[in-house]
Order: structure tokens, then C-alpha cells, then sequence
């Protein structure tokens, strides 16, 4: 969605808005007028003249309190659902990544992007938005106001008003690019304090402190160098912006002044022209530097909600007759991984994947699961190449027991069931055979009892017990397990692999422990060689 089309789709609060951010004109426009009406009784000679001048002051300067009210009061409900459904764009990308994908950019950097990058869209759009309505209708206010008064002021202030327009439209590419090289250091200092924060303990244990600060700094420098570029572009635009207006703004002083001596002007008059041309001029100045932010935060509008162009199939996917995987061969950075390996998985079957440490186990098992979708060869399922078949559709037919699953700040029966229906017969069952139903009546709250984030708060091979019964309860055609006894006793393992090797599905396994007697219990083993060779 572009930042158009969400404000179409936005319309009629977009209107309030727009209609709350006219009515702040009013305030600068009214004390203008509030102030020349006072000058103005200086001339009066008639008594109700003079009260009707002193009406005029109490009006147009109590007004402006009141319209900045109900200005915000308009302003407010867009101002709310746009974040709402900013911030929803923004997640909606994030999960519109598959694992190959996501994988290319560090958490950092998505972090940055909801947070960082949604604040400064917050911060320059609405302010922006803002400030254009603003200097635009008190333009177009004054500018008849001036016309009406002496048109030779009003039109030349709309001349130096297009001076200005032309100055801020040559620095619009600098200004925006110099927004975006800031967007992304600010991206990298946040991915290196990060790194830093989450090896603090390391840093500290091993007294490493000296050699982290270097890269951190250089961080740092290079985030501030940028910073001043960009400022420097803003300062020297603005400070041209400042020298013509100044200067047009001395020339109407002094012809308007002429004009007053020459009693072609009223002083009321004069002090309108005095207070209005510089309040045309500079917040027009203000206006045009906001367009430039107007579209910046487009810019980042689009970097946070527009969804990459990850390339998907489109077949839905179907396993009748299995995998059948021809001549595949991976490498990483030339390395070699795999390499003209061949077989058929079927419907059912269990089948164990051996080999050392980096032969490439987990590497075939992303490319079974799509997780890698740059392989040479040929892997089908039901004929169907893999990269042909939709992603999520896939994911409705196939679970994954990684090495390390993610546990939720929330309760072991959330953690688990996620979004399915509650059935606590069958969460008990699963429980029971991950050896974790026996632990978890001993808690006072059991299945709601509240796990700290990524497990904090329970053992290792709690975690991955878990992490194995969360699959188990979503119940997939196709399960792929890597290293599932990896914190494990041998004989918790044992009894996992057999609640495993039970299923009615598909299994596929990674191991490197308890190799033989895994040999018993599945139907086909996979050996995956370690190669050394270039590609």
C-alpha cells in the first residue's frame, strides 16, 4: 500500500484533519489583525468607532484559543489510526518474509525498522503535514488580505514566495538523500550496540571491553559524520532561505513605510503589511522545508510497509506420492556442501539423516523445508518442484523441530498450542510422551504457568521439549526434526524418539547421537559426506 492509497482508504478522517490543521492559520492571521485594529484607534475620532476597534481586538485575539481546540480535537483520530495501521503494515511486511529470506538482515535491523524508523515516520509526517497546511493557508489568508490592501506588496511576495519554492526544490534530492544514509547508520549503530548488549557477559568474563569499543566507535563516527552532512545541507538552505527573505522583507518595510508617508496606506494598513509579509514569507520558508520532510516520510513510509519482492511459487502443495530429490548439489561461498545427492522420501516413511559435524545434515534439511530455495539439482514433492509450491501452504503441511525454537513471555499452554484450538486431552497426551507432564504438575499454575522470554526460566532441555511438543500439538503431514536429543539424557532422548518414530506422518530426522539405535527404528538413512572440494 502507498502513502496515498492508505490516506484514500482514510478519507473522511483525513478530511477532519486536513480541516483542524486550516483552522491553526487562523491564529496567526488574528493576531495580526488583532494587533493592527489596536494601532488603529489611534486614528479613530469617533467614540463607537473606538469600541468597535476594541471589539474587533477582543475577537480576533480570544479566537485562536478556541480554534486551537477544536483543531486538535479534528486532528486527533487520524493522527491515531494512521499509526494503527502504519504499525500494521510494518508487521504485516515482517511476516510476509520466508525463513530464506528473513534470514538476509540481522534482527537489528528490524528492530530499527519498527521502532526507529516508525518513530521518525510519526515525527516528520504528521509535524510536516502539519506545518505545510499551516504555511499554505496562511499564504493563501494573506495573500488576499495583501491584495486587497495594496496588490503590488501581495504579488511580490508571491515572486519571492516562488524564489524560495525553486531554492528548496534544488536541495530536495540532497536533503533526501542525506535522510536515508542516516536511516541506514542509525541501522548499524542499533545492529553493533546490540551485538554488543547481548555479549556483555562475554565481553566482561574474557575483559574484552578495549577490543569492542574500536569498532563501536568507529560506529559512532561514521553516524555522526552523516548526521553532519545532513545538517550542514539543512543549515545551508536555510540559511539562503533566511538571506532572501530578510532581504525581500527589508524592500516591503521600507516601500510600504513610503507609501504610509505618502498617505496612500492607512497605519492599520501598514501594520498588517509589516506583520503579514514576514509571516507569509517565513512560514513559507517553514512550508517548503516540511515538503521536503512530507516526502521523506513517504520515503520511509515505503522502506517500513512495502513488501519485498520474495520469490514464491504458486502450486498449492500435495503429498501423495513423497519428495524426490535428484542430483543435489549446494554450495556456500564456493564451498561445496552437498553435492549430487539422490533419493525419495514417501508418505509415512521415517527416515534418519547422518554425518559429522558440517557435512551439510541441516543444510539439506532447510533445503527440504524451504528454507533454501539457491540449490542446484532437482527436489520435487508429488512431482511439483519445491520452489514452485506456495510458502504458506507448505507451512499448513510441514512442521520443523529446529535446533533452538523461540519461547514466548506467556504461559506453556500458549507457548505450545499457539494458534489452534485448545484440547487439553491432547495437550496432556503430548506432554506425557516429551517426559514434561510429570514437571508440570508440580507447578501451582501448570499449563498456565508463565515462561520469562526464550525460556529464561527453565532448563535447556525443558526448552527443546517444549519446542518438540508445540509440533507434535499442531499435528503436520510432514515432520522435520533437527538434533531433537541435543539437551538431552539418553534416556529422555529415547523416549522422545520413540513418541517421534510413532507418529502416523512423515519423519524426517538429524542426529549425530544414538546413531544405532535410530538405525532400528526408521525406514531409510540418509548419509550426508563432508567434501572439501571447490565448486
Amino acid at each position: 500500500m502507498t502513502l496515498r492509497k492508505l490516506l484514500q482508504a482514510n478519507k473522511k478522517q483525513f478530511l477532519f484533519y486536513m480541516i483542524g490543521a486550516f483552522l491553526t492559520t487562523i491564529s496567526g492571521i488574528f493576531m495580526t489583525l488583532a494587533l493592527s485594529n489596536a494601532f488603529g484607534i489611534i486614528e479613530e475620532t469617533q467614540t463607537q468607532r473606538v469600541y468597535t476597534r476594541i471589539l474587533f481586538v477582543v475577537i480576533f485575539a480570544f479566537t485562536p484559543i478556541f480554534t486551537q481546540i477544536l483543531s486538535r480535537f479534528l486532528r486527533i483520530g487520524f493522527m491515531r489510526d494512521i499509526l494503527i495501521q502504519v504499525r500494521t503494515l510494518a508487521y504485516e511486511k515482517l511476516m510476509s518474509h520466508n525463513y530464506e529470506s528473513f534470514k538476509k538482515k540481522s534482527k537489528e535491523n528490524y528492530m530499527s525498522m519498527l521502532i526507529s524508523d516508525i518513530n521518525l515516520f510519526e515525527r516528520d509526517f504528521f509535524l510536516s503535514l502539519l506545518n505545510i497546511i499551516y504555511s499554505f493557508g496562511t499564504f493563501i489568508i494573506g495573500f488576499f488580505i495583501l491584495l486587497f490592501i495594496q496588490p503590488t506588496v501581495a504579488f511580490s511576495t508571491f515572486g519571492a514566495t516562488l524564489l524560495l519554492f525553486i531554492v528548496t526544490k534544488i536541495f530536495e534530492p540532497v536533503a533526501r538523500k542525506a535522510k536515508r544514509q542516516t536511516q541506514d547508520a542509525n541501522a548499524n549503530y542499533n545492529t553493533q550496540l546490540t551485538n554488543i548488549l547481548n555479549g556483555l557477559e562475554v565481553i566482561t568474563l574474557y575483559q574484552a571491553s578495549e577490543y569492542f569499543k574500536r569498532p563501536f566507535e568507529s560506529i559512532v563516527i561514521v553516524l555522526e559524520q552523516i548526521k553532519k552532512r545532513a545538517f550542514r545541507i539543512d543549515e545551508f538552505q536555510s540559511n539562503l532561505n533566511q538571506w532572501i527573505a530578510s532581504s525581500y522583507q527589508i524592500i516591503v518595510y521600507v516601500y510600504a513605510t513610503y507609501l504610509y508617508i505618502l498617505d496612500q496606506i492607512t497605519l492599520t494598513s501598514l501594520i498588517i503589511v509589516f506583520n503579514l509579509v514576514g509571516q507569509l514569507i517565513w512560514s513559507m520558508i517553514s512550508g517548503f522545508s516540511f515538503i521536503n520532510r512530507f516526502k521523506t516520510s513517504s520515503d520511509i513510509f515505503d522502506r517500513i510497509t512495502t513488501k519485498e519482492n520474495t520469490i514464491d511459487g504458486k502450486h498449492p502443495m500435495s503429498f501423495n506420492h513423497g519428495y524426490s530429490v535428484s542430483n543435489l548439489s549446494f554450495a556456500y561461498d564456493q564451498k561445496l556442501v552437498l553435492k549430487d545427492m539422490s533419493f525419495t522420501i514417501k508418505p509415512k516413511e521415517k527416515v534418519l539423516i547422518i554425518g559429522p559435524s558440517g557435512a551439510g545434515k541441516t543444510t539439506l534439511l532447510s533445503i527440504l523445508t524451504k528454507d533454501i530455495s539457491s540449490y542446484q539439482g532437482s527436489v520435487t514433492i508429488d512431482d511439483v518442484q519445491i520452489n514452485d509450491i506456495e510458502y504458506n501452504n507448505f507451512l499448513q503441511h510441514c512442521g520443523y523441530i529446529r535446533q533452538h525454537h523461540f519461547i514466548f513471555n506467556d504461559s506453556i499452554k500458549n507457548n505450545i498450542i499457539l494458534n489452534q484450538p485448545y484440547d487439553q486431552h491432547k495437550l496432556e497426551n503430548i506432554l506425557k510422551n516429551v517426559d514434561l507432564l510429570d514437571w508440570i504438575n508440580t507447578l501451582p499454575e501448570r499449563f498456565d504457568h508463565i515462561l520469562q522470554e526464550d525460556g529464561a526460566n527453565i532448563s535447556g532441555g525443558q526448552r527443546q521439549r517444549l519446542s518438540i511438543a508445540r509440533e507434535l500439538y499442531h499435528n503436520k503431514q510432514i515432520l522435520f526434526v533437527d538434533e531433537p536429543s541435543a539437551s538431552l539424557d539418553d534416556a529422555t532422548s529415547q523416549k522422545i524418539y520413540d513418541a517421534l518414530f510413532n507418529l502416523d506422518q512423515t519423519i524426517v530426522c538429524v542426529s549425530h547421537r544414538h546413531i544405532d539405535y535410530l538405525k532400528q527404528q526408521v525406514d531409510q538413512v540418509i548419509e550426508c559426506v563432508p567434501l572439501g572440494a571447490k565448486s
